[in-house]
Order: C-alpha cells, then sequence, then structure tokens
C-alpha cells in the first residue's frame, strides 16, 4: 500500500499505529482472559494476578513499545475526533479487563482494579524504554556498578501492579 492510499484512510502515521494499539490491547484483554481462566482456582490471589497482568504484557511487545510512545509521539498528530474515540475504546478495554480481574479476585471492586489498570499505565510508559535500552545504555549499566539501573520489564511491572492492587485493596 502507497502512503498516498494510507492517507485516503488515516489521518497520519500515528492514526495507523494508534489502531494498531487498540487492536493490541484487544488482543491482550483477550489473552487475559484465557490466562485468568487457565489456573484452576476458584478464586485469584493478588499475586495470581499481578503475574498474569505482566505475563500477558510481556508476550506483546508491540504493544508495550506503542504503549510507552503514545503519549510522546503517537498522541500528537491525531484530530480532536480521533482521539476522542481512541480514549473511550481505552476505557471501554479498561473496563472490560477490570471485570475480569475483579471475576477472579471478588474481594477487589471493579472500581479498585480500574485505578490499579490506570497507575500501570504510566509504568509501562516508563518501564517499557529503561528495560530496552538503546545499545550504549545497554553497555554502560552492564557495568557491574551500575546493576542498581538495571531494569527487568516483566519482574518490574508485576511487582509495581502487586504493589498497587495491595493499596487499592485498603
Amino acid at each position: 500500500m502507497t502512503k498516498s492510499n494510507v492517507y485516503r484512510y488515516f489521518e497520519s502515521s500515528e492514526a495507523v499505529l494508534i489502531d494498531v494499539l487498540v487492536e493490541e490491547y484487544a488482543g491482550w484483554q483477550a489473552e487475559l482472559g484465557v490466562a485468568l481462566a487457565l489456573d484452576g482456582k476458584a478464586e485469584a490471589t493478588v499475586e495470581d494476578i499481578a503475574a498474569v497482568f505482566a505475563q500477558t504484557l510481556c508476550a506483546r511487545p508491540l504493544l508495550c513499545r506503542l504503549t510507552s510512545i503514545m503519549p510522546s509521539i503517537l498522541e500528537r498528530k491525531l484530530s480532536f475526533e480521533r482521539m476522542v474515540e481512541f480514549k473511550l475504546n481505552l476505557l471501554a478495554l479498561r473496563h472490560q479487563a477490570a471485570q475480569a480481574f475483579h471475576a477472579r479476585l471478588p474481594e477487589m471492586s471493579v472500581d479498585a482494579f480500574e485505578q490499579v489498570i490506570k497507575y500501570a499505565l504510566p509504568l509501562i510508559i516508563g518501564l517499557w524504554p529503561l528495560s530496552n535500552p538503546v545499545d550504549v545504555a545497554a553497555q554502560v549499566i552492564a557495568l557491574p556498578e551500575l546493576e542498581g539501573l538495571r531494569y527487568d520489564f516483566q519482574h518490574d511491572v508485576e511487582r509495581a501492579v502487586l504493589i498497587l492492587m495491595r493499596g487499592a485493596r485498603d
């Protein structure tokens, strides 16, 4: 497809990537539902939910990459109408994910899970590039004295989501 044909259907290349991002979130949510159902327990624990959240997220690197550039790059060239549509899609997907979590851990409300997901978004935005540094930065933080600057995306997301859930439960 030529660039001119793309612009007939999309207002910008960022709009194309926003649509891909929404599809990635929908795919992640579907995988999340399957993963939550697979453990065979009647109810999940906060540790189970945090682990599934991080595992399913890490299985979708495109989702993580696009999420990490969403506010700084992808949202810059969207029209008001397209931005409203995108944000409404995100809210709907967040609510559906919160309902899926609540179904597995009824002691936490859907609203509490929505707050957890809301605050997990900036964690993903920041942790993805820190966990996947450019070559020079990767070489630098490989130095033993800089070990404290290394990030492990899956582990760190799981830990942060667990902390968020424990706080939201109180």
